[in-house]
């Protein structure tokens, strides 16, 4: 569909774009609006070698970017809307950035800019987003809206989770714990489906179910999880756990002492991995020098993908997702919440997913990244079948059953 795209004047005397009603710099002020984004991402920018920034709109933060850094700095400026570029550059307004040999333009929503995108980006610690730019971008360019969505949450979670992550990572480290190598040496997952049991809202409607099944399954836990089975008499096979924050102790212990593997990332929640007092598998989500088998968990930011993956190398070639809602369900986020939690919390930022009877939830952005992860692992693995028996998002790749159809 096309964007209904207008050039609107401003109280400055200059321009701005409102495309489809949303404005892409300040109908009041855009300078102003310029200089306070320059000033909330002056770490990115003074004293640097390189400035890498996504979203060039009217260039009105790129010459406030332009003021600031070194005379031998190179600034590498991205934008895939051409349109947006096009009324840029009808208007004048990139004329003047253009003279200037420290920045350089890429354009346009191809292989070659991607790949020119991939390799500057490595050249940063951190890139600069303009988001009026993905708000505005059309909605045919999904992939590089994912792209950009997951560079920004992956870069909140390392804010604020950073350092908690180094402690436990240096803390889990000194232990030798045994590896996923070893892990799947001695596990095969290949002769009953294995369940992957998150903590959705659902999961309260299937607990009867995983107790009447269990003999027939393969149950996996996550953190959040295990508590509500143990609670009725559902003792899982295996415990995953990759967040570093201290709650997944409070999850956990309760249950320390069960006789069960506990697969945990190598930044996982060190008290929890210390105290637990089952045999303890160390994994690793990235080629890190201690990653010495150089098996790599994907984790997706979501420790039901990290779940999702141990499962699949330990041969499933059925899963079953429980409990896996990524979305509010009546009112409720978790299994166990109370049923008026959503409606004690803001709606801003509140997004849309189609459910799997075909209405339409509340969900967040992250719930959306999380949704996304785990569609790329199961369209990487077509010889596995995949069941959802949650009643929340659809997930792609998936069959949508009843739990109970699928095991009586």
């Amino acid at each position: 569909m096309q964007r209904i795209i207008k050039v609107l004047q401003t109280k400055e005397g200059n321009y701005t774009l409102s495309i489809d009603n949303v404005l892409l710099h300040s109908k009041y002020y855009p300078s102003k609006e310029a200089e306070r984004f320059v000033e909330n991402n002056l770490d990115k920018i003074k004293a640097k070698e390189f400035v890498v920034i996504y979203g060039i709109g009217l260039g009105y933060h790129l010459k406030e970017i332009m003021r600031l850094v070194d005379e031998n700095c190179k600034v590498f400026a991205f934008d895939a809307d051409m349109e947006v570029i096009k009324k840029s550059e009808e208007l004048g307004m990139l004329d003047e950035l253009k003279m200037d040999k420290r920045i350089q333009f890429f354009y346009g929503y191809n292989r070659a800019f991607f790949q020119e995108m991939s390799i500057k980006m490595n050249l940063v610690e951190d890139i600069i987003i303009y988001k009026p730019s993905i708000r505005t971008m059309p909605s045919e360019y999904e992939d590089l809206i994912n792209i950009l969505n997951s560079y920004e949450l992956a870069k909140i979670a390392v804010e604020r989770f950073g350092d908690i992550a180094i402690e436990n990572y240096k803390a889990n480290l000194k232990e030798e714990y045994k590896t996923m190598q070893n892990f799947f040496n001695i596990t095969n997952f290949s002769h009953k489906p294995v369940v992957i049991v998150a903590g959705g809202p659902s999961l309260e409607y299937n607990l009867s179910n995983l107790k009447k099944y269990r003999n027939k399954i393969h149950v996996f836990s996550l953190g959040r999880t295990i508590d509500i089975l143990m609670k009725n008499q559902i003792k899982p096979d295996i415990l995953t756990i990759i967040d570093p924050q201290n709650i997944v102790y409070e999850q956990i212990k309760d249950y320390l002492e069960l006789d069960i593997p506990l697969c945990f990332l190598s930044t996982a929640c060190n008290s929890a991995v210390k105290n637990f007092k089952g045999p303890k598998y160390i994994f690793f989500n990235d080629f890190d020098e201690n990653n010495k088998e150089k098996i790599i968990i994907n984790t997706g930011k979501s420790v039901a993908v990290a779940a999702l993956d141990i499962a699949i190398k330990s041969g499933s070639k059925q899963i079953v997702l429980v409990g896996q809602d990524l979305a509010y369900l009546n009112s409720k986020f978790h299994a166990g919440d109370n049923l008026n939690q959503k409606d004690n919390l803001t709606t801003k930022g509140l997004k849309k997913v189609e459910s799997v009877d075909g209405e339409m939830l509340d969900t967040t952005m992250g719930l959306i990244e999380f949704k996304r992860n785990i569609e790329n692992i199961i369209q990487d693995n077509p010889d596995v079948k995949f069941y959802n028996c949650s009643k929340g998002a659809k997930i792609s790749g998936t069959i949508e059953m009843n739990f109970e159809d699928l095991f009586s």
